[in-house]
């Protein structure tokens, strides 16, 4: 599991999503992270507007850093 900040972007897989994406810490919880959805694939499009760009991601699903 990554050391996660807030205000950091990461490459991760959210709770609903089929593909991992770039998410910027929003919240940290207990178990999870909120992010707000960066960068995303159109396979993933409708879940990631349903959300309204916001997804929880569990820590173990957090995989690296995203680059700029």
């Amino acid at each position: 599991m990554l050391d996660v900040e807030i205000g950091n972007a990461y490459v991760c897989q959210p709770i609903g999503a089929k593909k991992t994406l770039v998410g910027v810490i929003e919240k940290l919880y207990e178990h999870t992270a909120l992010v707000k959805v960066t960068d995303y694939e159109m396979e993933d499009q409708s879940i990631v507007l349903e959300c309204n760009q916001r997804m929880l991601v569990k820590f173990d699903k957090i995989t690296a850093v995203a680059v700029a």
